[in-house]
């Protein structure tokens, strides 16, 4: 168990890194089962789950130690709630990550081979996303006043690229539900392929909604 003296806010962003880096992994791992999936190899594909469960639980852990490091006197008290509340919304997304990792290989939905590429692109966009999601992080210097300009402008740069790669999702996502209704499936099937494709959605929509969390406390911070 972690001691007080050794939970300065030095510490707590190096766990901050550290749980980033690690959902990255997760979201990484997750998404690319996901792409195993989709060309037929489930052999690679088991293996990549199980490591996937893995990097969750040691994601979790970070977590763990990160809220206690929290609860020792970590940043400011003002802050504390909104820094653990964007934490824990940053592991939602290595939740649903892995949720939709599991969904392919214990439901194993039959995907065909046509819409197999409007999958894919699915996923990899989904994947794109996370390297801004851990570059807003970064660059929000968590319980400090007196930001420069350019922080600023960076900032709400990539708040926007992030806003912009979800809404291109939405517009994929919305093709693929069109195509996947127009094919000659049994309804059961079509209904199996809507669901997997929330599975893979909801990340993008998890990374968005920690995008806005940010922003607000980037704003409550100007103020």
């Amino acid at each position: 168990m972690l001691r007080k003296k050794s939970c300065s806010e030095s510490n707590a962003r190096d766990m901050l890194d550290m749980h980033i880096n690690m959902v990255g992994n997760v979201l990484n791992t997750s998404l690319k089962t996901i792409i195993l999936y989709l060309q037929d190899d489930i052999v690679k594909a088991k293996k990549n789950a199980r490591l996937v469960d893995k990097l969750e639980t040691e994601a979790d852990n970070i977590l763990r130690d990160f809220t206690r490091c929290l609860c020792a006197g970590a940043f400011l008290p003002l802050f504390r709630k909104n820094i653990f509340q964007m934490v824990v919304s940053v592991d939602d997304v290595a939740n649903a990550a892995e949720a939709a990792c599991d969904f392919c290989l214990s439901q194993r939905p039959e995907i065909p081979k046509a819409l197999r590429g409007a999958f894919d692109d699915i996923t990899h966009a989904n994947m794109e996303m996370f390297p801004l999601l851990s570059e807003a992080v970064e660059n929000l210097k968590l319980g400090t006043f007196g930001r420069a300009a350019d922080d600023e402008m960076l900032f709400q740069k990539v708040v926007t690229n992030i806003s912009m790669h979800e809404s291109n999702i939405d517009d994929l996502e919305w093709k693929l539900t069109r195509d996947i209704f127009n094919t000659n499936l049994p309804l059961a099937n079509k209904m199996h392929l809507q669901a997997l494709l929330s599975h893979i959605t909801k990340v993008s929509d998890l990374i968005e909604d920690v995008s806005d969390r940010l922003y607000i406390m980037f704003t409550r911070e100007a103020l």
